[in-house]
């Protein structure tokens, strides 16, 4: 008796004889996913204290104990719809990446008092396999569950602010970064780097000493711009998030006063170890980073603190609305970009921009943090319409630290949230204002405010059980992977 054809081979002889028919064609991958398992590689990733770390925690956790009861995911309808069967964490493997470290992470915020884990410093992966029941006829005929791994990758979005550098050469990201730095609040800021290079210019011989030490002065003035004024369009990427470079020598350089239309820095000058060391920086940390890291991303999440950003005040929301256009432009959506066509790798199907700390408004502020985003996000977000990527943007909290209250002020009774600062045996009332859905006019703008307490996480059970308090979360993930749960 003639063996009969693998339910695979079936599929791909149909591809095959249906070559013109795209709409089918998408069907019968959906199918040969649920039959052998497809894999999603999801790229977690946002701006400095977005909170990437507490999300991904959230995200394994709330996954787990789905399947074991918990009533914290309604909105992502494979658990609505008790279709989600199973969820485990992959074992260590044999994994290029750092594992990241949910377990540890877990411990920290299910001890007590419960503290937050510590956050990124250099990109991490951890895998989550999930069992269901496939929703519709296309995924029952594959068979009667179907299987997904979750691929989670954890990476510092400052790194991806370099991206612009590969287009540029040292004298050009030169002038435009001396630029910036010599406008508003950062000319402030920066004063004694400028100083600095001011008394070497770049025609000078080069000397350790002094390349070290306009390095440490450039280097804390990000640190600055970024720690106390709320700033985030700041380059290179990895000096403010160093991770295993740390020591490296090439990431010692700066940007120097380069002459327009000028001739090659001359050999043995300070300029041109600059120079040599820029190019090291583009060729073997950002060029080998995204060759490396992002040829099969096809779902992203961009996490935004954008209270923050607002409290902070006018120009620290105009640099974090240039620092998203240009994190966002690291990926193709859809389309293939001229540059992300040489450095390879997959195109975006999805993208999430989520404004994280929902819990620090009350719930009808919410709705307008998100459009606010949006706003923030409206170059983007156009360009990214254009092309065949879905996208979105919601308000969410990976964990809900806070409840809400009520609390007289000048007369009027309003809406304000407490909770308890890490480290505080009291809890506190904070309330922001009205959150704008479109950048607040000139005249409206307050004093900077960038004091905003920081939490104490609830505590919750470190066995994956009753899950985690959030805001949005099962909807993110409803947007993200609800269409390869069906």
């Amino acid at each position: 008796m003639a063996k009969l054809p693998s339910f695979s081979t079936v599929l791909d002889k149909a591809t095959e004889v249906i070559g013109k028919a795209p709409g089918f064609l998408a069907k019968v991958g959906q199918m040969r996913d649920l039959a052998a398992g497809s894999t999603v590689r999801l790229a977690v990733t946002g701006l400095s204290r977005a909170g990437k770390t507490v999300f991904i925690t959230s995200l394994i956790h709330n996954l787990l104990s789905a399947t074991q009861g918990s009533p914290r995911m309604p909105l992502l309808k494979a658990v609505a719809e008790k279709r989600l069967l199973a969820a485990k964490l992959e074992s260590i493997g044999a994994q290029t990446l750092p594992r990241f470290p949910y377990t540890a992470n877990i411990a920290k915020m299910s001890a007590r008092p419960p503290d937050w884990p510590e956050r990124t410093t250099d990109v991490s992966e951890i895998e989550v396999d999930l069992r269901f029941k496939p929703a519709n006829t296309l995924g029952r005929l594959a068979g009667d569950t179907g299987m997904m791994r979750l691929q989670l990758v954890d990476y510092p979005g400052e790194w991806l602010l370099d991206l612009p550098l590969l287009s540029q050469s040292y004298a050009e990201w030169s002038r435009n970064t001396l630029r910036l730095c010599r406008s508003g609040i950062r000319a402030k800021v920066g004063e004694e780097f400028l100083a600095f290079i001011a008394r070497h210019p770049a025609s000078e011989p080069a000397d350790d000493a002094v390349v070290n030490e306009a390095h440490s002065l450039y280097r804390a003035y990000l640190l600055k711009a970024r720690n106390e004024h709320g700033l985030n369009f700041l380059q290179p990427g990895r000096f403010l998030c160093q991770g295993l470079l740390e020591d490296a020598p090439f990431l010692r350089f700066c940007p120097l006063d380069v002459p327009e239309g000028g001739s090659e820095p001359a050999q043995d000058s300070l300029g041109h170890l600059m120079q040599a060391r820029f190019e090291v920086y583009k060729r073997q940390v950002v060029t080998e980073f995204y060759q490396q890291h992002f040829r099969q991303f096809t779902r992203q999440i961009v996490l935004v603190d954008v209270l923050r950003s607002l409290l902070a005040g006018p120009e620290a929301f105009e640099d974090t609305k240039l620092a998203i256009k240009e994190l966002a432009g690291s990926f193709r959506y859809g389309q293939r970009s001229i540059l992300m066509t040489l450095l390879g790798g997959a195109s975006i199907e999805k993208a999430l921009f989520a404004a994280t700390k929902a819990d620090h408004v009350p719930s009808i502020q919410r709705d307008n943090l998100a459009e606010l985003l949006r706003n923030m996000a409206s170059d983007t977000t156009l360009e990214m319409r254009s092309s065949s990527a879905k996208i979105d943007a919601m308000a969410i909290a990976s964990v809900l630290a806070t409840q809400e209250t009520t609390q007289e002020i000048e007369g009027q009774r309003v809406q304000v949230v407490i909770g308890k600062p890490v480290g505080s045996v009291k809890q506190v009332q904070l309330f922001v204002g009205s959150v704008p859905i479109r950048p607040p006019p000139p005249q409206s703008w307050g004093a900077p405010f960038l004091n905003v307490p920081v939490f104490e996480p609830a505590g919750i059970d470190a066995s994956p059980t009753d899950g985690i308090p959030h805001i949005n979360l099962d909807a993110a993930l409803e947007f993200l992977l609800g269409d390869r749960l069906r």
